[in-house]
């Protein structure tokens, strides 16, 4: 970890950015849940760009601190893509290098039909990346995949948290930490 990152500053920052890019109100959209809301978050206004996906890989590794026992990360493309491999290679050189690995929605129709890339071995402890939790429905098909070939989710680690009702069970069952919720966002 980039020991003159400041926290604070990064997380005022990140949620300036989500506020500015990413949040909208008062819209009408169907979600990835199916659901329809009249709020969006659009994470990859956040994690396709530069300040904003080095401000968010950053504090999602200070996040993971809490959980020294991962040791990869990853999560259901293509949310969890530009976040988990940021992370992974600003890790790189710390005392903690932590390899990514992605989850296809199905596994593949050709070659070996993976549904995971990257390596992930039996037993391995695991965080699972999104940009939002709504329901956790794609953070669930993620860590049904990772179970599969007997890695364990430890944890599930999101830019927000859209504190959806329906989201309850998933954040009951599951060790969840969001840099942001929607309360927060909207200020």
């Amino acid at each position: 970890m980039n020991t003159t990152f400041d926290r604070s500053s990064a997380r005022e920052r990140l949620l300036q950015l989500v506020r500015e890019r990413a949040f909208r109100d008062n819209v009408d959209v169907t979600l990835a849940s199916g659901k329809k809301s009249t709020f969006y978050i659009q994470g990859k206004k956040i994690t396709l760009e530069p300040e904003g996906l080095y401000l968010l890989a950053q504090l999602l590794l200070a996040a993971l601190e809490e959980f020294p026992e991962v040791t990869a990360i990853g999560g259901l493309t293509m949310g969890a893509d530009p976040i988990a491999a940021a992370m992974s290679v600003l890790s790189y050189g710390t005392e903690r290098p932590l390899p990514c690995f992605l989850v296809r929605k199905e596994p593949k129709g050709h070659g070996i039909g993976s549904q995971i890339e990257g390596e992930l071995a039996a037993g391995q402890k695991v965080a699972i990346i999104e940009d939002t939790i709504t329901t956790g429905g794609s953070a669930r098909k993620a860590i049904d995949a990772v179970r599969a070939v007997g890695a364990e989710p430890v944890v599930v680690l999101a830019l927000a948290d859209r504190e959806d009702e329906d989201g309850a069970g998933f954040r009951a069952e599951f060790t969840t930490r969001s840099l942001f919720t929607t309360t927060e966002i909207r200020g």
